[in-house]
C-alpha cells in the first residue's frame, strides 16, 4: 500500500506509562514526557555560546541521540528527584507497533491507495493497468476506483511523423507538376533517404539522443535537402532536352536516355549553385548552434538539419548523377511539322 509520495505503512514506537511507577519515584507525566523528549527528539534549546568574542547559536545534544535504538531507549536514565536512577523500561513498556503512517478519509470513508511498480514501456504499462483494474473485484461494502496518477502518454511524436509524411507527398507533388514528370519526382524522391541517412550519421558521431526537437530539423530537411537534387535534375533535363535528337521524337511525346556526359555536365554546370544552396542553409544554422547543447531544443534542429543537407550535397554531387545515368523520361515535345510533298510530276 502507498499514497503519493510515500508508504502508508509505517513503524511506531509506543510507550506506555506505568502511573504507580512513576508515582514510586517521584516522577510526573510532564517530567517523564521531557526525559522521553531528550533521548528522541531534537536540541533541548537553542543555546547561545560566544567563542572569540563573537556570539554564536547552537542546539546542544547527547552524541548518539539521532541514532538511537530501541533498546538503548529501554534503558536510557531518567532524573528523579530522589536522584536513583531509573530506567524508562522502569516507568513504562516500551514497544513497536506496525500501522498506517496516515489515515485519509472522504465522504465519510476511509480511503486506502495500493501501489505497484511496473517496469517497461508506457503504452504496455497503460494496457496491463487497465487489464487489470477490470480483474479486481472488490467485497461488499467497499469500492475500487482508478486514481490515475500516471504520466499522460505524449502524443505529439506521432504528429510530428505526420507532419514529416505530409512534407514529403508535398514536395513530391510539387516536383512532378513543376517539371510535368513523373521520373524528375522520382529522382528527387531518392535523394531523400541520403538525406536522412546524413541525420542518423551525425546524431550517431556525436552521441546525442534523437528527441522530438531533432525530428522537427528532419522537417525542415524534407525542404531544405531537396534542393541540390532539384537543381540537378533540371540541369539533367535541359541537358536532354538539347542533346535528343530528331529522328527520336515521336507525334506528341519524345523518350531518350540520359548519357554519362549529359549527367556529368549537368553536375558540373549545378555544382557551384548546389555548394552555394548549401553554404547558405548552413549558415543560418550558426545562430542556433553556437553556443547550445546538442540535446536542447535549437541544438537538436541544428544538428538535425546540418547532418542532412551535408548528406544531401554528397549525394547530389556524387551518388545521385547515378541514379540519371541511362534513365529514360518522357517529357512533353514540339512536334516537328512533316516535310511537304514532292511536287507533282
Amino acid at each position: 500500500a502507498g499514497s503519493f509520495f510515500g508508504s502508508e505503512r509505517a513503524v511506531s514506537v509506543t510507550l506506555t506509562p506505568d502511573r504507580p511507577a512513576l508515582a514510586r519515584a517521584g516522577l510526573t507525566s510532564r517530567d517523564f514526557a521531557a526525559a522521553i523528549n531528550r533521548e528522541i527528539r531534537g536540541a533541548a534549546g537553542l543555546q547561545r555560546l560566544e567563542f572569540d568574542g563573537e556570539e554564536t547559536e547552537v542546539s546542544l545534544k547527547a552524541s548518539g541521540a539521532r541514532e538511537r535504538s530501541l533498546e538503548e531507549l529501554r534503558i536510557a536514565l531518567v532524573a528523579n528527584a530522589a536522584g536513583s536512577p531509573v530506567r524508562v523500561s522502569d516507568l513504562a513498556e516500551v514497544s513497536e507497533r506496525e500501522g498506517l503512517a496516515t489515515i485519509s478519509r472522504e465522504d465519510q470513508q476511509y480511503v486506502r491507495i495500493v501501489g505497484y511498480d511496473f517496469r517497461g514501456p508506457t503504452k504496455l504499462a497503460n494496457r496491463t493497468h487497465e487489464a487489470f483494474m477490470k480483474s479486481v473485484s472488490a467485497p461488499a461494502g467497499y469500492s475500487v476506483s482508478d486514481e490515475r496518477f500516471t504520466w499522460e502518454v505524449d502524443e505529439s511524436a506521432k504528429g510530428l511523423w505526420l507532419v514529416f509524411g505530409a512534407g514529403v507527398i508535398l514536395v513530391i507533388l510539387a516536383v512532378a507538376m513543376v517539371f510535368d514528370s513523373v521520373w524528375a519526382a522520382a529522382m528527387v524522391f531518392l535523394s531523400l533517404p541520403l538525406c536522412l541517412a546524413g541525420v542518423a550519421a551525425v546524431f550517431w558521431i556525436t552521441k546525442t539522443s534523437f528527441s522530438r526537437e531533432a525530428a522537427v530539423g528532419v522537417i525542415l530537411v524534407v525542404g531544405l535537402a531537396v534542393h541540390q537534387a532539384i537543381l540537378l535534375v533540371d540541369a539533367a533535363l535541359e541537358k536532354r532536352r538539347s542533346g535528343g535528337q530528331a529522328e527520336e521524337r515521336s507525334v506528341d511525346r519524345a523518350t531518350h536516355r540520359l548519357s554519362i556526359d549529359d549527367v556529368l555536365a549537368a553536375a558540373s554546370d549545378r555544382a557551384g549553385m548546389i555548394i552555394l544552396v548549401t553554404l547558405t542553409t548552413l549558415a543560418s544554422l550558426i545562430p542556433l548552434a553556437v553556443g547550445t547543447d546538442p540535446d536542447s531544443l535549437f541544438g537538436s534542429i541544428a544538428l538535425a538539419t546540418a547532418g542532412g543537407t551535408v548528406a544531401g550535397t554528397i549525394g547530389a554531387l556524387w551518388i545521385v548523377p547515378a541514379y540519371l545515368v541511362g534513365r529514360r523520361s518522357r517529357q512533353r515535345g514540339l512536334t516537328p511539322a512533316p516535310p511537304p510533298p514532292p511536287p507533282a510530276a
